[in-house]
Parts: C-alpha cells; sequence; structure tokens
C-alpha cells in the first residue's frame, strides 16, 4: 500500500517541476524546446515502472505495446485543442467580453474539443484489428511505432500511460499568461517529443523482459536521449 501514496506522490512532484519548467521555457527561450519537453515520456516512464514494481516486467512490457496509441490521441488532443480555443472567436460570442473571461471560454471550448478527440481516438484505434504481429501506426503519426499482438489484456494501463497530464496544464497557463499566439509554436514540435515517446515504449516492451526494469529504463531513455541528441544536432547544422 505505501508504494501507492509513494507513486502518486511522485507524479505529483515530478509532474509540477516540468510544467514549471516547460511554461518558462516557453515564455523566456524557445516555444520549440517546449513543446519537446512536454511531450517527453516522463508521465509513461513513471507509468511503465510503477506497473514493472507493482505487477512486474513482464506485464509493463506488455503495456508498454499499447502506449503508442495513447500517444496519437495526445496528438490528436492537442490539434483539436488548438483548433477549439478558435471557435468561440470564429462563432463570434466573445466580442464584448473582458480578455479574463474570453480566455476562459477559449479554454473550456479547446479543453471539451481536446478530450473528445482524445477519447474518441483512443476508443476507435484500440479496437483496431490487431493479430499476431506488427501493426505500423506510422500513417497517423511522424515516428515508426508498432503494436503487437495478443495483448489485449493490457490495453488500457498502456492506452493510458500517455494520458496528457503534463500537456493539458502547461497549454491552459500558457494560454492564460500569453494568448493564443503561443500555442501553435508550442504544439508545432510536440511530435518529435511523441516520437521519443514512442521510441521508449518500444525499447521498454524490447528491454524489460530480457534485462529487468532497472537496465530496461536506463538503456530506453539511453535509447531516448540518443534520438533527441541526433534531432538537436541535425537543428544545430541548419
Amino acid at each position: 500500500m505505501p508504494h501507492i501514496y509513494l507513486k502518486y506522490l511522485i507524479y505529483f512532484l515530478s509532474g509540477s517541476i516540468l510544467i514549471t519548467a516547460i511554461t518558462l521555457v516557453a515564455e523566456k527561450r524557445s516555444r520549440k524546446i517546449a513543446g519537446i519537453l512536454m511531450c517527453l515520456p516522463v508521465i509513461t516512464f513513471l507509468s511503465l515502472l510503477f506497473l514493472g514494481v507493482s505487477q512486474g516486467a513482464e506485464f509493463a512490457s506488455m503495456a508498454a505495446v499499447w502506449n503508442p496509441i495513447g500517444a496519437v490521441a495526445d496528438l490528436v488532443y492537442m490539434g483539436l485543442f488548438a483548433i477549439g480555443i478558435n471557435l468561440p472567436e470564429y462563432i463570434g460570442k466573445t466580442n464584448t467580453l473582458s480578455d479574463g473571461t474570453k480566455r476562459s471560454i477559449e479554454i473550456l471550448s479547446g479543453l471539451l474539443s481536446g478530450f473528445a478527440g482524445y477519447f474518441l481516438c483512443i476508443a476507435v484505434l484500440s479496437q483496431l484489428p490487431i493479430t499476431s504481429g506488427w501493426v505500423s501506426l506510422f500513417a497517423l503519426w511522424v515516428a515508426a511505432v508498432v503494436v503487437l499482438g495478443d495483448s489485449f489484456g493490457y490495453l488500457w494501463g498502456g492506452l493510458f500511460s500517455s494520458f496528457p497530464g503534463t500537456i493539458t496544464p502547461v497549454l491552459v497557463l500558457l494560454h492564460l499568461k500569453n494568448g493564443k499566439s503561443i500555442i501553435s509554436g508550442v504544439i508545432k514540435s510536440s511530435p518529435i517529443g511523441l516520437s521519443a515517446t514512442g521510441l521508449y515504449s518500444c525499447m521498454v516492451w524490447l528491454l524489460y523482459p530480457m534485462y529487468g526494469i532497472i537496465a530496461g529504463t536506463f538503456a530506453s531513455y539511453l535509447a531516448v536521449i540518443g534520438f533527441l541528441s541526433v534531432i538537436f544536432f541535425r537543428s544545430w547544422l541548419k
């Protein structure tokens, strides 16, 4: 029982630190970097780690193969959030409102649109006819991520390990403080961070059963660091 409380304490502390850091990076440094950081596999890392500790490495490994579907849903969520915050203005019902009220309505519209798309995406993609082997989701997502069959029992743990628990407060805070203009710049680079999440999930699936939780987690994050290093190096060369 104590490890359950520890899990939520770590979620809260790491989430608070990450949200604050990303918000500051977006405002003071780079929207692109903030978008990447916002979608890094932090929640995924903690979720799969605690699944491994409580249920075993094999269970976490099988849950990890469903995680990329949750990441695809994250991308849908962000896109519809960006659309949703603009809907009140298109409808023309906010012209006479104060800035604070207008932004609150825009955020509510964005959240409703985003979460509707998120859960619909999960409902649709989780019903994909998966057979033993690989199913590529490359057409839906910039990363080449795969789903292994025969893992229906681990579906929900994997899907919701990518729940937008970090993404949502970052977008809300940025919109409240800076308005709509900053949101699109942050979201634009988020697929890179989601690609890292897909890579991390695939590495966990491969490495947890063979090397255990600690070594598998360490090696998986090394792969993510290597992937992001290549991305940033190529950006620097340009």
